[in-house]
């Protein structure tokens, strides 16, 4: 009987020890996958000039297309907004060149503008998309001259991107 006990004891010791009776169901929290970004966020790695950057970004629905995409980051260490507008067909996208631009919208009107070059190494390649939870990875590059001042460039290289789209329209601010 002692041994009974013992034996009891050592296996109620565990059963407690390996259970997590503190936090009953549905306080325990739900994690997300690694990998799928929240809804409208996502990531954006690439060479700027030479100058490694890593940058938030966020990703919605172009409302004057709705075919498209419209990618909006900037970061430390960036003058400007990278604005990558495109059809996120898988391959080479589409590019919407009057939309996609390396812009100043500090009061919602586009300024200090970097307009797409004519280069055929412009390039957005999209790897992955899945239209039903908007998971989108790309890759890039892109090179822009300042609209007054053509010997300013703005050459982003060894891009990456990867999103999850918002559905909800981009519109600029001077819009409404």
């Amino acid at each position: 009987m002692k041994g009974y006990l013992i034996f009891l004891a050592v296996f109620l010791t565990t059963a407690w020890a390996c259970g997590d009776y503190g936090n009953p169901v549905h306080e325990q929290k739900t994690v997300e996958p690694p990998g799928i970004p929240a809804l409208g966020q996502g990531q954006a790695s690439f060479l700027l000039n030479g100058t490694r950057h890593d940058i938030s970004i966020f990703a919605q629905r172009n409302g004057y297309n709705l075919n498209e995409v419209v990618l909006r980051g900037s970061g430390k260490g960036m003058e400007n907004t990278l604005i990558l507008t495109f059809r996120p067909n898988e391959g080479n996208a589409e590019v919407n060149i009057e939309m996609t631009g390396y812009w100043d919208l500090g009061l919602c009107i586009p300024f200090n503008k970097y307009l797409l070059s004519s280069s055929p190494r412009n390039i957005i390649r999209v790897l992955s998309y899945d239209s039903g939870s908007g998971y989108l990875k790309a890759e890039f590059d892109l090179t822009f001259l300042h609209e007054s001042d053509t010997t300013r460039v703005a050459s982003f290289t060894d891009g990456t991107f990867e999103a999850s789209v918002d559905y909800s329209a981009f519109t600029y601010c001077i819009e409404g």
